[in-house]
Formats: C-alpha cells, sequence, structure tokens
C-alpha cells in the first residue's frame, strides 16, 4: 500500500490527474457547443438538467463512499490487511443494498420527469434519456465504487483518473461523433452506458491484479459508521449546488437553463479540475490525521492556501475573461441571449466559497463529526432551495445566484470552527488570515473587473490574455498566501523535494 512519504507517487498523482483533467475540460467545453448548434438550445438545457437530477440519486453512492475512505485511511496508514479488508466488505454491501433503491430512484424519476420539465421536447425522448442515464449509473454504483473508495485512500488516485480518462474521452468523441451526423440525442445516453461497462471491467482487472489480498466477505452484516450522516451531508451539498438549474426549468424553462448550464460549464470545468487535483492528493490529510496532529495542522494550513489560493487566482483570471469567452463561444447562436456581464463574478463567488470550506469539511468528516455536520448542511440546503424559489419569479438567473451566494457561509464558519477551535484545539487566526487575504484579492479583481474590460478577437488572442492574466495574479496570490502562511513553503518542500522514506 502507498506510503505517505512516497514523492513519487504524489507527483504522479498531480500529472497525471491534472494533466487529464485540463484535456477534458477542453473536450467539455467542445460539447456544449456542438449540441447548441446541432440541436437547440432547448435539447442541451434539457440534457445539462436531466444530468443535475442524477446528481440527486447517485448522492446513495456519496455518502458510503466518504464512510469508507475515511475508515480506511487509518488501516492502509498502518499496513492493516485484515482491517482493509473488513471496510471494504461493509462498503460493498452497502453498495449492493442501496442499488435496489438507486434503481427505483430511476423508475421514479423517468416516470415523473417528462411531466416536471418545462420543454418542447417529447415525453417519449426524455423518457428513454432519464432510463438510460440510470441504468449507466446503477452500473457504476454496484460494480466499480468499493474499487474507487479502495484506490483513492491508498493514494492511487491516479489510476482512478486514469480510469476516469479513458472512458470520458471515449464518450466525448462517441458525443461529438453523433451529435454532428444528427443521431437522435437518445443515442447518446446508450453510449454512456455501454462505457459504464467498460469502466466497470477496466477497475476489476486492475483490482485482481495489484490487489490479490483483497477479499470481500459477502457474509458481512455490519453497516459502516456514519455512513447516514455522510449521505445526509452529500444529499444536501448536491441539493445545494443542483437547484439553480432545476429551478429554472420548473419555474422559467429549459432556454433559462441552458445559459445558466453555459456559465456554469466555465466554472465546474475549473471546479472539477481543482477536485481532481485536490482528491489526488487528500489521502495525505487523512493519513497524516491518524499520525501526527502537529504535523496535520500544518499540512491543513497549506492545503488551505493553495487550494483557495488557485481557486482564487482563477476566478480571479474569470471575473475578466467571462463574457469575452461567452461571445466568442455563443457566436452565430440566435435564439436567445447568452451574454449577461453581471453573471460572472456571482458565479466566481460561489465556487471561491465553496473552496473556503474543503480542507476543514474534509477535517470534520475524518474527525468524528459527521453527524453535527449532516445538521449544518440540511439548513443551508433548504435555505438555498427556499431563497432559490423565492428569488426565481423575479431576478431568474440572478435570483438563484444570488440566494446561493448568501447561502454558502453558514457551512464555512461552522466547518472552519469544528476544524481550528474543537478539532485542532487552536486560535483561527491562521484560517481567517488565508481566506481573508484571497477573499481580499477577488474582490479588487472584481472591481477592476468594472473599469477594464477585454474584446478579443478570437481564440487565440483569448487564451493569450488569459495566460498573462493568470500569470499576474498567479504571483499576486503566491507572495499573498506566503506573507500570510510561510508554512505553505515548508509543506511543499517537503512533500515533493524531499527524498521520502
Amino acid at each position: 500500500m502507498a506510503n505517505i512519504n512516497d514523492n513519487r507517487t504524489i507527483k504522479i498523482n498531480l500529472l497525471i490527474s491534472a494533466a487529464g483533467q485540463v484535456f477534458i475540460m477542453l473536450l467539455g467545453l467542445l460539447i456544449p457547443r456542438i449540441m447548441i448548434g446541432g440541436y437547440g438550445s432547448d435539447v442541451n438545457g434539457l440534457v445539462s438538467t436531466i444530468g443535475q437530477m442524477f446528481t440527486y440519486v447517485n448522492l446513495l453512492e456519496a455518502g458510503i463512499s466518504q464512510s469508507a475512505r475515511n475508515m480506511l485511511y487509518k488501516p492502509i496508514a498502518e499496513n492493516d490487511r485484515a482491517s482493509v479488508n473488513h471496510v471494504l466488505s461493509l462498503a460493498q454491501k452497502d453498495y449492493n443494498r442501496f442499488t435496489i433503491l438507486y434503481i427505483i430512484g430511476v423508475v421514479l424519476l423517468s416516470f415523473s420527469s417528462p411531466f416536471l420539465i418545462n420543454t418542447n421536447i417529447d415525453q417519449r425522448t426524455i423518457f428513454l434519456i432519464v432510463v438510460f442515464e440510470g441504468m449507466a449509473g446503477a452500473v457504476s454504483f454496484f460494480f466499480t465504487e468499493t474499487d474507487i473508495a479502495l484506490l483513492t485512500a491508498d493514494g492511487k488516485g491516479y489510476i482512478n483518473n486514469g480510469i476516469n480518462f479513458v472512458s470520458k474521452m471515449i464518450g466525448y468523441f462517441a458525443r461529438i461523433i453523433l451529435a454532428v451526423n444528427g443521431v437522435n440525442v437518445v443515442i447518446l445516453q446508450i453510449t454512456y452506458f455501454f462505457i459504464s461497462i467498460l469502466k466497470a471491467l477496466l477497475y476489476r482487472a486492475y483490482r485482481k491484479k495489484k490487489y490479490p489480498w483483497v477479499n470481500i466477505d459477502k457474509a458481512c452484516h455490519e453497516a459502516l459508521p456514519d455512513r447516514n450522516a455522510y449521505v445526509i451531508t452529500e444529499t444536501a451539498w448536491v441539493v445545494f449546488s443542483s437547484t439553480d438549474m432545476i429551478v429554472l426549468s420548473m419555474f422559467i424553462d429549459t432556454a433559462a437553463s441552458s445559459v445558466y448550464s453555459l456559465y456554469n460549464l466555465i466554472f465546474t470545468n475549473i471546479s472539477s479540475l481543482m477536485s481532481t487535483v485536490y482528491f489526488s492528493v487528500a489521502y495525505l490529510l487523512g493519513q497524516t490525521y491518524f499520525k501526527s496532529m502537529d504535523d496535520y495542522a500544518r499540512m491543513h494550513d497549506s492545503f488551505n492556501s493553495v487550494f483557495v489560493g488557485i481557486m482564487t487566482i482563477m476566478m480571479c483570471v474569470c471575473s475578466f475573461m467571462a463574457i469575452p469567452f461567452i461571445r466568442l463561444y455563443t457566436n452565430g447562436v440566435a435564439d436567445i441571449e447568452y451574454v449577461y456581464p453581471s453573471l460572472p463574478a456571482m458565479f466566481c463567488a460561489v465556487q471561491l466559497l465553496s473552496w473556503s470550506r474543503y480542507v476543514a469539511g474534509n477535517l470534520t468528516g475524518i474527525a468524528g463529526y459527521a453527524k453535527k455536520t449532516s445538521g449544518i448542511s440540511l439548513i443551508e440546503a433548504f435555505a438555498n432551495v427556499g431563497l432559490s424559489v423565492l428569488l426565481v419569479k423575479k431576478y431568474g438567473l440572478f435570483g438563484v445566484l444570488f440566494a446561493t451566494v448568501i447561502v454558502l457561509p453558514i457551512k464555512i464558519i461552522y466547518c472552519n470552527y469544528i476544524s481550528d477551535k474543537v478539532v485542532m484545539k487552536r486560535s483561527s487566526k491562521k484560517t481567517l488570515a488565508i481566506l481573508g487575504i484571497n477573499a481580499a484579492l477577488f474582490i479588487t479583481s472584481v472591481l477592476a473587473s468594472r473599469v477594464l474590460s477585454f474584446e478579443p478577437a478570437g481564440y487565440r488572442q483569448f487564451f493569450m490574455l488569459c495566460i498573462c492574466l493568470f500569470f499576474l495574479y498567479g504571483l499576486a496570490g503566491l507572495a499573498a498566501n506566503i506573507i500570510v502562511n510561510r508554512d505553505m513553503i515548508y509543506t511543499i518542500r517537503k512533500l515533493f523535494l524531499s527524498k521520502g522514506d
């Protein structure tokens, strides 16, 4: 199993996760443009909305995975194979049981979606898209998620990222070919179903080769501790993060959802890139926690500085370049207006606020505060849904985004309080300094974007401007974070420049 000081593993995780996600992100930006051009904004909005709906159903997996990963950190750090097998058996038992609930959810969603979504697309098409999207999820849920949890906790995230990269590449190229040739949109979903089967085969083959000692006990009758709390937390988060598009589809129309999805595409791709990199090295946090609290505190602050800092830099660039990108991207699309200059700042704020609790939220789970955190997550989710419904009719896109920005600080305050005061038993000054300096840099960037704007003539000029801005804000962000957290340099040097054990 992976050694926490294995610098080679850390570097491979980062390289493969970042490079693969960048390539996926670039192709992912191409797909909606093809969908809009080939099928129109209505179909693009429909497919995006159904995808968001399934994030709710997929929550059954999220709670089990997080619980399993947190339980695996300690036995993996101690090289206790018997305990690893025990945790994997608990996880697989829960996956098997909840697959039935997943399928029930797919059936209910497939019959209700045609009546819930306000669109001109026929009900049979909506039904079939939901069915095949759900079948793909069921295969993943039953056959691959236990292996993914093991690989993530063991520092082998690069295997997960590699398999995910291959499957997404196949899916994207298939979607491009089918969309360009005007093939029925239902066939796209059938393609993803077969890709999910391929993923399951790849994971099973890798586990048998690299982990021949893994033995899933089918007779295991225990349950993962805090599993239900994680399910509640993940459910609340996805309700929180996915509410906007669904509310727009239900209370306005799928064309408005298409506008939202296009802006959201920029920011979810950036967040996905960051998440892929983060989770490829997050095992360092879990394993360090069970070895040394002093070392953990340093790593905790360093993760905050690095990931919140990088997200701040990216959001500063987006505050200038999101609208120029939308103009280039939707050039020639005339069925609906896509350019709204005030939207990028709000989307940027959502991402920055969300990442301000990533590391602290991870610690609340590792330290055993999942149940308490789940209550805060529910409050946050219900508040967001209520405000979104209240504001959407009058303010549309701006209303649902404003509701998200208002509610996000609730969990930020709670998670960072638990992390600093309760778990690490220290002052919150370091956390406040890290989050505060990055927030100040972002606010300065938003104000500057109101005065200075760019109108690139094409994509080449657009990317050159992005690179220049990223370089400038990168220097500013690095300097700001070093000033408030000098431990960041120490941790980075220890992880990447030392020879390890």
